[in-house]
């Protein structure tokens, strides 16, 4: 089954893990001018839900933004020198015992899986073993508090809160 939008905890959790592992830099530079890895993790990083314009500078406000995560994507597979689906199938899907998930293309949206397979993921997601529980902890807490901003489908929040890669609401 198609995951869409569920895809981008899976590239999110891959972050984390290469974070951990010293792959990634959260601090590293990634997207539009000012953006970090935080930026793009949090949909704060001005890039729109579709395209290359950013609508508004870093840390402003907080954009669903699938483009975002493709960029995020791209940043991980220049960190590790290997595709954002081989990282992600290595450091997450197979240590998960997850085979019947996998990325068919964009880490924001073409993910494919199963509900064995997504119970694992939120079994990993209560009780992390991938990266370490305080870890998990930081990025499932408020990034970039207070902004404001869509949720395409669902609406205008006022705040907006996300952790990294992770939607609070």
């Amino acid at each position: 089954t198609a995951l869409a939008s569920v895809t981008k905890p899976l590239a999110a959790l891959a972050c984390l893990v290469a974070v951990e592992e010293g792959t990634l830099a959260l601090g590293a530079p990634a997207g539009p001018p000012g953006a970090r890895v935080p930026h793009l993790l949090a949909h704060a990083s001005g890039l729109p839900f579709e395209g290359a314009t950013p609508l508004a500078p870093p840390g402003r406000r907080r954009i669903y933004s699938n483009t975002g995560f493709d960029v995020l994507g791209d940043t991980l597979a220049t960190a590790a020198g290997m595709s954002v689906a081989r990282y992600l199938a290595e450091a997450v899907l197979a240590p998960l015992g997850m085979a019947a998930t996998e990325l068919r293309g964009s880490p924001a949206k073409d993910g494919w899986s199963n509900v064995v397979d997504l119970a694992r993921l939120a079994g990993e997601l209560l009780a992390p073993t991938l990266v370490a529980p305080q870890t998990l902890a930081e990025d499932t807490t408020e990034q970039f508090a207070g902004l404001a901003g869509v949720v395409p489908g669902l609406g205008r929040f006022d705040p907006n809160p996300w952790g990294l890669g992770f939607e609070l609401k």
